[in-house]
């Protein structure tokens, strides 16, 4: 790069500014190159703290390609509220701000894990204070978001059937 025409343009000005400034000039150029400087400094932290975030990103994923996989696969045995929390936490991960029985009914589908009344399943992890329900027809589809409780639950059935890097942990029924 030192060899480009910008950079020997650039170069040779810096070098003789002090002749063509005055120290009034000179002390202005300096307290703006410090400003720079601290900007500059601080644009890279922000970047290098974007980067890290990417790892959450990488996480996420890693996450949601689990449950997939878990949810696929016939011989790990899930209860119908097992697959609700996970269901819920996939659904969650991916942005979704409210979770509604059908949008779950359609996803555990997909994965022929679909439990005989997730509605009814939904009541039961509100007691439990797993699920939040933010609106109840007798027998509409009901809107609701985990709690923490919820996707703690969710998070530690997901740490007991996997290991940290995502491999089997417990043994399935074959």
């Amino acid at each position: 790069m030192s060899d480009t025409p910008n950079f020997r343009n650039i170069s040779h000005s810096l070098t003789n500014v002090h002749e063509e400034l005055s120290v009034e000039q000179l002390e202005l150029y300096q307290e703006f190159i410090t400003k720079s400087l601290a900007f500059k400094k601080a644009e890279e932290a922000l970047l290098s703290a974007m980067d890290q975030e990417d790892g959450g990103d990488q996480k996420t994923s890693d996450t949601l390609r689990t449950i997939r996989k878990v949810l696929d696969d016939p011989s790990y045995r899930l209860s119908g509220s097992e697959c609700v929390l996970l269901a819920c936490l996939y659904k969650e991960l991916e942005g979704s701000e409210h979770l509604e029985t059908k949008q779950i009914n359609i996803y555990l589908h997909s994965y022929d894990r679909k439990p005989a009344n997730t509605t009814k399943i939904v009541d039961t992890l509100e007691k439990k204070h797993f699920i939040k329900i933010n609106s109840d027809g007798l027998h509409s589809h009901k809107s609701y978001r985990l709690t923490k409780d919820g996707q703690n639950s969710a998070w530690s059935l997901i740490d007991r059937l996997t290991d940290e890097d995502g491999n089997e942990r417990l043994a399935v029924m074959k």
